[in-house]
């Protein structure tokens, strides 16, 4: 049963997933429909990463104490509003409202089901119990997006997130039947928060995820019209081109934790980044060939998620008492690059070439890596003075 349980979790972090990338496939066909122009439809991703990372963080710290099977349903219900409001929007504000709703309840659904995941799971198989979830959301790159800007060549794009509510009843009348009721926990004090941001290692560690995440979303939420635009892509072309980055962004995600237990997450963290550096600066040759662009997409989904679970794990790893709180906080502050890149990515195309999303994405990249390195540094040191963080 718990089995089960873990993956109707899953399914859920799926859609959720799907809801959240899916406008990057569609951005100019829903920039085209509400008469708006590609970099203020960008903005459809900049505000569901803010209010994902509010859901994430605050929703999760306020709603701590209540039963966890009711708040994970409550969420859910929450979500499929959203998406139900997604689909009769007739005007970009409409659309943008409900973005905030979806995303303040997926982000307040993925950080319970994580947790819950772990607590249904038993102790030595709580680490594949989280990951089944997050290869859940990394799933929805593999087929949600792929198919969901498929169905956007053939009907009109809103049916999409008709398609994604009726999936999320479905499953949460899955998940009221299978999953059992878990308690709420204490909340957590200000004062032990605070006391964990006061620890760089453990900031510089998060910055790598905003800085890494930024880069990735800058190209990501822009890349439906960068194909379209640079390499004369078709809606057909691109979504086979995102099919493409979702499977190797899969590949990376399970790479990523075979890589930590073989070499460690510094070794795995340097790697990863360096290599998706590389990849978003070939991009910016290699976006005029359908070839070049699959390839290059190959490697940047791999070198991407590659870096997600090993720096995941190398977090808990500086902070293995306050585990939840650091994903919490990691989760967050994931979405809040992507806020981030989603809104650079429309500065640069809305005042310079589209194609020059590549070559700055690289560039933060490379920051990320700095951050990076400035991080273990400091383990070092800890672990040199005999400091058990």
């Amino acid at each position: 049963m718990n089995r089960i349980a873990i993956y109707l979790l899953a399914l859920g972090a799926f859609v959720l997933g799907t809801a959240e990338f899916i406008v990057s496939g569609i951005l100019e066909i829903i920039s085209g429909d509400l008469d708006v122009s590609i970099s203020l439809a960008g903005q459809l991703v900049t505000i569901y990463a803010l209010f994902y990372a509010f859901g994430a963080l605050v929703l999760v710290m306020l709603t701590a104490k209540f039963e966890r099977k009711k708040v994970l349903l409550y969420s859910m219900i929450f979500f499929i509003a959203g998406t139900i409001m997604s689909f009769f929007s007739v005007n970009f504000s409409m659309l943008m409202l409900s973005r905030i709703v979806q995303a303040m309840s997926g982000g307040l659904y993925f950080v319970i089901a994580t947790n819950y995941a772990a607590r249904l799971a038993e102790p030595t198989k709580r680490g594949g119990a989280i990951a089944t979830v997050i290869t859940g959301f990394t799933v929805s790159l593999v087929l949600g997006v792929p198919i969901g800007t498929l169905i956007a060549a053939f009907m009109d794009w809103r049916y999409i997130y008709l398609i994604i509510a009726a999936v999320t009843l479905i499953n949460l009348i899955l998940i009221n039947r299978y999953i059992p009721k878990l308690e709420g926990t204490k909340s957590i004090s200000l004062k032990h928060q605070l006391l964990l941001i006061k620890d760089k290692q453990l900031i510089s560690g998060l910055l790598t995820t905003v800085f890494f995440f930024l880069a990735y979303t800058m190209v990501f939420a822009y890349i439906a019209p960068l194909l379209s635009n640079v390499a004369g892509f078709s809606i057909k072309k691109i979504s086979t081109a995102l099919f493409v980055l979702g499977v190797f962004a899969f590949i990376g995600s399970r790479f990523g934790g075979y890589a930590v237990d073989k070499w460690g997450p510094v070794r795995t963290i340097y790697i990863s980044l360096i290599v998706h550096a590389a990849a978003l600066f070939l991009l910016t040759v290699t976006a005029t060939s359908t070839i070049g662009v699959l390839l290059t997409f190959m490697i940047w989904g791999t070198a991407a998620w590659t870096t997600t679970p090993a720096n995941q794990f190398y977090l808990i790893s500086i902070k293995p008492q306050s585990s939840e709180i650091v994903l919490s906080f990691n989760t967050a502050l994931m979405n809040i690059g992507m806020t981030l890149g989603a809104a650079l990515g429309g500065v640069v195309i809305e005042y310079t070439s589209i194609q020059n999303l590549g070559w700055i994405g690289g560039l933060i990249v490379l920051l990320a890596l700095v951050i990076a390195f400035y991080s273990f540094a400091l383990n070092k040191k800890h672990d040199a003075n005999g400091i058990n963080s």
